[in-house]
């Protein structure tokens, strides 16, 4: 851990993916904060048990699906850390509603900054889906570092 010369240190950063490419862009952020700051890594993918919930008996197909989804998501970013340097990094896979589990295990795991990518939806999206990434800067008991889609 360093501490810059504003007295700004992280100990743990928390970075949240869906497996998309804004999700790794984010991801990117936070592998870098992590480097300068000698910081651990936790990446994170949550299984949204709410939608497959409505899918009946195709249920346990679509956790398992998610749940493959969501290790190869982790992989990867873990990967592109370990590549970059980072020694101290690990990832996890949970389940339920990914917004409040982001918010809720970055609490309990002590996180000094979450990183989370935000997508850019349209208003009739956000309006049925709402953002993860807001409810997150409300709710999280730290700092969040949101970062918008890469334009190309």
């Amino acid at each position: 851990m360093s501490e810059d010369q504003n007295g700004v240190s992280y100990r743990l950063i928390v970075a949240a993916t869906d497996g998309s490419a804004t999700a790794l862009h984010a991801a990117r952020h936070a592998i870098s904060l992590a480097r300068l700051s000698n910081a651990r890594l936790r990446v994170i993918y949550v299984v949204n048990t709410h939608i497959a919930f409505h899918l009946g008996a195709y249920q346990y197909l679509a956790l398992e699906t998610l749940q493959e989804e969501g290790d190869r998501a982790v992989d990867e970013v873990v990967r592109l850390a370990e590549k970059a340097g980072l020694s101290d990094v690990g990832g996890a896979v949970l389940s339920g509603s990914p917004r409040q589990v982001i918010v809720d295990w970055a609490r309990e795991q002590g996180a000094d900054l979450i990183v989370v990518g935000s997508h850019g939806y349209s208003r009739l999206t956000y309006l049925l889906i709402g953002s993860v990434a807001e409810y997150v800067v409300r709710y999280a008991h730290c700092p969040v570092l949101v970062v918008r889609e890469k334009k190309t």
